[in-house]
């Protein structure tokens, strides 16, 4: 019997192989499968979204320096996905990335809801994007840092201007 596991697991990796295709299109067969699939162990891939994203957000930061001067808006380091050939296989940045994005989201939601700013200040999307900028390497000895959300829509029918979303309060740094 020992010689059987391996056909047998060959056999069990073949079926998973082919009920994963056979599950990847909305279909009634597909249905059928996953209503047995108590475990999840069929994946889903989906390359496209239903309803994909029409708006990049930009993380802006700018800083206020000892002298009490505030220097330009810029744009904040590891908010833009890599643009070399090599990131679609090998960005270790990519989660780095991914976090902020959430971050800006959540927070934009947050502001959507109506929330008072002393609220918003509080939360954990808010704080998250204020370390980053704060972390950020500056020119001049910064005292206080400042974040700003802009968000860029996109359609079928061009690219909207880009339109300030998010404008933290100036907080200090120590």
């Amino acid at each position: 019997m020992p010689g059987l596991a391996g056909p047998a697991y060959a056999a069990l990796c073949a079926l998973w192989i082919v009920l994963t295709v056979a599950c990847q299109p909305h279909s009634r067969v597909a249905a059928k499968i996953r209503r047995y699939d108590f475990f999840a162990l069929i994946p889903r891939w989906t390359f496209f979204a239903p309803t994909p994203g029409t708006q990049d957000f930009v993380l802006l930061r700018r800083y206020r320096t000892r002298d009490g001067r505030l220097t330009r808006w810029r744009e904040t380091a590891g908010t833009a996905a890599g643009g070399r050939p090599l990131c679609a296989v090998w960005n270790p940045a990519r989660r780095h990335t991914k976090a902020l994005l959430d971050a800006a989201q959540s927070l934009m939601e947050l502001a959507s809801q109506g929330r008072r700013p002393e609220e918003i200040e509080l939360t954990g999307p808010y704080l998250a994007l204020l370390a980053h900028v704060s972390a950020q390497p500056c020119a001049e000895e910064p005292r206080a840092a400042q974040f700003a959300l802009v968000i860029q829509r996109s359609s079928a029918f061009g690219e909207a201007a880009p339109s300030v979303a998010f404008v933290s309060s100036l907080h200090t740094i120590d």
